[in-house]
C-alpha cells in the first residue's frame, strides 16, 4: 500500500508533463472546432471518393483473382487480335509506289553528244598530224574520256566500228533517237513485278512534277532485260539500211546505256504503310460500369489482363482528374459543414466552452457513411448471388434515418433536420447523385425525427423504425410512379427492403444510443425517466439521513417541473435534476437546519468563515455523488450552477458583525459559491425554484397575495444580482416562471375552512382524546415553518 501511495504523486506529475507538452494553440476550442471539421471533410472525401488506387495491382496469365474486380464506370477495352488484323489489312491495300523520271533519256542524250563530240574532234587532231604513233596515244587517250562521259566501256569491236565512222554526228543521232524510242514507247523497270502488285497495281509518281497516277495495265512497261530485243527491232527503223556493224554496235551500246526510268521507292512505300497502320483506329469491346471483370477464384486469361490492365491504366491516366476530385469533394464538404456549423449553433449545448456535440455530430457523419457503404457492399454481394434480386432494390435496405435518429435523441430536433438534409446529400454521391436516393434518405428521416422528439421509452426506437418503414414503402411507391414503371415482382422487393431499412435503423439506433450517451456524456430524456424513480437507493438514503432535503427537493421538482412547461424548457430534465440538486447535503446532512433535530445547531460552534464552507462544499459533494451514481454530465452541470455565484449572506452578515478584526477582514469572494452561474434554462429554474421554495417557508400565513409578493421579490432578487445572466431566460419567461410557482405554492399553502357548530358537537368528545395529538402536531408544524425561515436566513442569505 505504501508503494503504491508513493507512486500517485509521480503518476500525476507525468501526466501534467504530458498536459504541458500540448501546445498552446492545440488547447484553443477554436483551432479543435477546425481541425475537427478538416479531419471530418478529408475522411468523408476518401469514403466518398472511391476511384482513387495509391497502388496499383498486379496480374499475370494463370494467376488465380484473390478478389472480385468490378468496373466502376463504362470504359473501353482494346481487341488487340482484331485491331492487328484491320492494320495487316490496311498496309496489304497499299500499292507499291515508284518513281517516274522523265529526264533520263535527255541526260542520255546529253552524254552521248558530249562524248561523241569529243571522239569526234580527237580524230580531226589526229588527221593534221603524221605520227602514227603520237595519233595512237591520242585515240586512246580520247577513247578513255569518252568511256568515262557514258560509264561504260566499248569493246574493240564496237569502238573500231564507230572508229570507222569517225564517231560522226549522224551515228550519235541515231544512237539518241535509238533511246528516245525505247523510253517514248514504254517505262522501263528494272524490278520484276509481284503478283501483288499486278493485281492491285502500282502508283507512279512523276520525279519532277510529284504527280502520281495509278498504273494496273503493265503491258507499257519493260523489264532491263527485255530492253535488247526492243533496240535491236527499233535499230532496223532508225538506221534503216546502214551496215550491220553499225547497227550492232550502236544496239550494245545503247543497251548498256539504257537507265530505269521506274524505280520502287521503297522509304515512300513504307512510310505509306506505316500511316496506314497508324490511321487504323483500334478494335474495342466495351465493358459496362458493375460487370465484373474477374471473379475470386478465377484464372485469369489474357483477355482479363488486358481489361485489367486498361481499367487501371485509365485510373492512372485520370489520376489528375480523380485528385481534382477529391479536392473539390473535400472543399464541398468543408463549405457544407460550415454551413451546418452556422445554422445549428444556437441549438448545440456545449458549444461555448467545449466542442462535444461537434465531435458527436462527425462521428454520427462518418458511422451513417459507413453504414451506408456497408449496405452497398452486402447489396452488391446479395445480388451476385441471387439472380431475381437486383441491385437498386437492395439499395433500399441501407438504414439511412440511424444518423438522424441519434442526433433526435441525444441533441435537438432543430440540428437533426440539418443533419439529414447534410448526411442525404453526401449519400448521393455513393449513388452517382440519383435524386431518389435523397428524396428516401431525407424523408425517413425527417419522420424518424418527428417520431422521436419526446421519446421517453427505449421501445420508442422500435415504433419509430416501424413507422419509418411505413413512410418508406410509401416513398417507393411514390417514386416508381415517378419513374414511370409498373409495379412488379421487382417493386414488391423494393417496398419489403423500404420496410425492412425502417425497422433495421430503429434495432441499430437502440442498440447504440447508450454507447453514444455514455462517450459524449449525453443525458437523454429516457435516461431522466429512469433517474426520476424515487423508489432507487439514493433517495430511501436521502429520506433516512436529510429527510427535510427530501421534502425540499420534491416540492421543488413540482415547481420547476410546472415552470418548464410554461416556458417550453425540458420539463423532465428540470424536475429531475431538481430532485438531485441538494443531494450533497447528505454527506453531513446536521449542518443544515431543514435537517437539524431538537433545535441544536452545530454551526454555533464554529466560525463564520468555516460554515461558510461547510455550506458551499454539498455543491462538491453533490457532483462527487452524480460522479459515483453516474448520474450523467447534464444533471452534474446543473448541480453545479444551481447556487450560481450568490452570496451566503447569514455568515457573512455575521462575519462582519464579529469582534475578532482578521474576521471582520474577510473577502466577500470567500463566502461566495464557485459558480458557474446557471448556464441553461433549466439551470435557471432550479436556482430559482430552491430560492423560492425556501423562501415560502417564511410565511407565518401564507395567503395568496403574500405568495405572489414574495415569489416577485425572490425572483427579482436574483434578477438583480445577475445570475440569470448566462440561461438566455427573458423577461416573458420569468412571468411566467412567477405565476407556475405562484399556483405551485398556493397549492402547498391553501386555506383549510372551519367545521360547522354541530360537526364540532357530535365530535366533542373525539377532540378531547385527541386533543393533545392535534396540538403536538400543530407544534410540530409550527416548529418546521420556523426552522425553514431561520435555515433560509442562515443558507439562502435572503433578508
Amino acid at each position: 500500500m505504501k508503494m503504491l501511495t508513493n507512486k500517485i504523486p509521480t503518476i500525476t506529475k507525468n501526466r501534467s508533463a504530458l498536459v504541458d507538452l500540448i501546445p498552446e494553440f492545440a488547447k484553443n476550442i477554436l483551432f479543435q472546432r477546425w481541425a475537427i471539421m478538416i479531419c471530418l471533410s478529408l475522411f468523408l472525401s476518401l469514403l466518398l471518393t472511391p476511384h482513387i488506387h495509391f497502388i496499383r495491382p498486379t496480374y499475370k496469365v494463370g494467376s488465380i483473382a484473390t478478389k472480385d474486380v468490378k468496373a466502376d464506370r463504362d470504359f473501353l477495352v482494346e481487341d488487340r487480335t482484331s485491331t492487328e488484323q484491320k492494320k495487316i489489312e490496311a498496309i496489304e491495300n497499299i500499292k507499291s509506289v515508284y518513281d517516274y523520271d522523265r529526264d533520263i533519256p535527255s541526260m542520255l542524250g546529253m552524254n552521248i553528244a558530249r562524248a561523241f563530240m569529243l571522239m569526234e574532234e580527237t580524230y580531226h587532231r589526229t588527221d593534221e598530224k603524221k605520227s602514227h604513233d603520237n595519233n595512237q596515244v591520242i585515240i586512246e587517250r580520247g577513247r578513255k574520256d569518252f568511256e568515262e562521259i557514258l560509264g561504260t566501256a566499248l569493246t574493240d569491236s564496237e569502238f573500231n566500228t564507230l572508229g570507222k565512222h569517225k564517231f560522226s554526228f549522224g551515228v550519235c543521232n541515231n544512237i539518241v533517237k535509238l533511246i528516245y524510242s525505247v523510253y517514248n514507247e514504254s517505262l522501263i523497270s528494272q524490278n520484276f513485278f509481284s503478283k501483288k502488285e499486278k493485281d492491285a497495281g502500282i502508283v507512279v509518281r512523276d520525279v519532277r512534277t510529284q504527280n502520281e497516277r495509278e498504273i494496273k495495265d503493265f503491258s507499257s512497261i519493260l523489264n532491263m532485260e527485255e530492253t535488247g530485243a526492243f533496240l535491236f527491232k527499233q535499230s532496223r527503223i532508225v538506221f534503216g539500211n546502214e551496215k550491220t556493224g553499225i547497227r550492232n554496235a550502236a544496239v550494245s551500246l545503247t543497251k548498256r546505256l539504257i537507265r530505269p526510268s521506274l524505280t520502287f521507292n521503297k522509304n515512300e512505300t513504307e512510310k505509306r504503310k506505316q500511316s496506314a497502320s497508324d490511321n487504323v483506329k483500334p478494335v474495342y469491346s466495351k465493358v459496362q460500369k458493375n460487370e465484373i471483370i474477374v471473379r475470386e477464384g478465377e484464372k485469369i486469361t489474357p483477355a482479363d489482363v488486358e481489361k485489367l490492365e486498361t481499367f487501371f491504366k485509365v485510373q492512372e491516366g485520370k489520376s489528375f482528374l480523380n485528385y481534382s476530385t477529391l479536392l473539390g469533394m473535400f472543399l464541398t464538404i468543408i463549405l457544407l459543414s460550415v454551413t451546418f456549423y452556422y445554422l445549428a449553433q444556437n441549438w448545440l449545448k456545449t458549444l461555448q466552452k467545449t466542442n462535444v456535440d461537434i465531435l458527436f455530430l462527425a462521428t454520427v457523419m462518418i458511422l451513417q457513411i459507413l453504414l451506408i457503404k456497408a449496405g452497398i457492399f452486402i447489396s452488391e454481394s446479395t445480388t451476385s448471388t441471387s439472380a431475381f434480386i437486383h441491385t437498386d432494390a437492395c439499395f433500399y435496405v441501407i438504414p439511412f434515418a440511424v444518423g438522424a435518429m441519434l442526433v433526435t435523441v441525444l441533441l435537438s430536433r432543430s440540428t437533426a433536420i440539418i443533419f439529414s438534409i447534410f448526411s442525404s446529400y453526401l449519400a448521393t454521391f455513393l449513388f452517382n447523385e440519383r435524386i431518389s436516393i435523397f428524396l428516401f434518405s431525407f424523408l425517413g428521416s425527417i419522420v424518424a425525427i418527428y417520431y422521436l422528439v419526446h421519446c421517453k421509452q427505449r421501445t420508442a426506437f422500435l415504433k419509430s423504425g416501424l413507422f419509418v418503414g411505413i413512410i418508406n414503402i410509401v416513398v417507393v411507391i411514390c417514386l416508381t410512379l415517378l419513374a414511370g414503371s409498373t409495379f412488379s415482382t421487382g417493386t414488391l422487393i423494393k417496398l419489403a427492403m423500404g420496410f425492412t431499412s425502417g425497422i433495421i435503423s430503429g434495432i441499430i439506433v437502440a442498440g447504440i444510443a447508450p454507447l453514444f450517451e455514455t462517450l459524449f456524456g449525453y443525458t437523454t430524456d429516457i435516461k431522466l425517466l429512469e433517474l426520476a424513480n424515487l423508489n432507487q437507493p439514493i433517495f430511501q438514503q436521502m429520506i433516512m439521513e436529510a429527510p427535510g432535503t427530501y421534502h425540499h427537493s420534491i416540492i421543488v421538482a413540482s415547481m420547476v417541473e410546472a415552470a418548464a412547461e410554461a416556458i417550453g424548457a425540458n420539463s423532465l430534465l428540470a424536475k429531475v435534476s431538481a430532485y438531485y440538486h441538494d443531494i450533497g447535503k447528505m454527506k453531513k446532512p446536521l449542518y443544515f437546519i431543514e435537517n437539524q433535530r431538537n433545535g441544536e445547531n452545530r454551526h454555533d460552534k464554529l466560525s463564520p468563515k468555516m460554515s461558510s464552507l461547510v455550506i458551499i462544499s454539498h455543491i462538491k459533494d453533490g457532483c462527487e455523488l452524480t460522479n459515483k451514481h453516474k448520474l450523467g454530465k447534464t444533471i452534474t452541470d446543473i448541480i453545479r450552477q444551481h447556487h450560481g455565484t450568490s452570496l451566503v449572506n447569514y455568515f457573512y452578515k455575521k462575519a462582519k458583525k464579529d469582534r475578532d478584526p482578521s474576521i471582520r477582514s474577510i473577502p466577500e469572494s470567500d463566502f461566495r459559491y464557485p459558480g458557474p452561474k446557471p448556464q441553461t434554462r433549466e439551470a435557471g429554474l432550479v436556482l430559482l425554484g430552491d430560492v423560492v421554495e425556501a423562501s415560502s417557508r417564511m410565511l407565518t400565513n401564507p395567503t395568496p397575495s403574500r405568495i405572489r409578493t414574495l415569489v416577485k421579490e425572490r425572483i427579482s432578487h436574483v434578477l438583480g444580482d445577475e445570475q440569470l445572466d448566462e440561461c438566455n431566460l427573458t423577461l416573458s419567461d420569468l412571468n411566467k416562471i412567477s405565476e407556475s410557482f405562484i399556483r405551485i405554492l398556493n397549492g402547498i399553502f391553501h386555506q383549510r375552512i372551519d367545521y360547522p357548530e354541530p360537526v364540532i358537537k357530535e365530535n366533542i368528545s373525539r377532540k378531547k382524546n385527541d386533543d393533545s395529538t392535534y396540538r403536538k402536531q400543530a407544534e410540530k408544524n409550527n416548529s418546521r415553518l420556523s426552522a425553514s425561515a431561520a435555515g433560509l436566513k442562515q443558507y439562502i442569505g435572503k433578508s
